[in-house]
């Protein structure tokens, strides 16, 4: 299980470009660190760099399967939840569902039901 002292240098390991920003922002735990990853893919979808925003996405997946419940609730509440509510282009929207893996899809899927009752 993923830890959150151990999320620079795996983050570091996956994207280096986004281990810079995040020592930039300072950033000192794993809400922190989602809030960077989101702001990361949504300039890389943005941009056009769907390559990017999709290494990020795997990244989210990642240590959302193998983390502990302190990440998990940073990817699922800020990241997933931030990333499908960040974009008002339609288009945008459909990027970032064709990179989303299915675990975060179903993630946000249930985000939308339950934000509904």
């Amino acid at each position: 299980m993923i830890q959150q002292q151990e999320l620079p240098e795996l983050i570091e390991d996956s994207i280096p470009e986004l281990s810079g920003i995040c020592k930039r922002a300072k950033c000192k735990n794993a809400y922190d660190i989602a809030t960077q990853m989101l702001k990361y893919t949504s300039q890389k979808v943005v941009n056009s760099n769907l390559a990017a925003a999709q290494d990020c996405c795997q990244l989210a997946e990642q240590l959302y399967k193998k983390g502990n419940n302190i990440i998990r609730n940073a990817i699922e509440n800020v990241f997933v939840y931030s990333l499908t509510h960040t974009f008002f282009h339609e288009e945008d929207k459909n990027k970032v569902n064709d990179i989303l893996p299915a675990s975060l899809y179903e993630l946000y899927r249930k985000q939308l039901l339950y934000s509904h009752l």
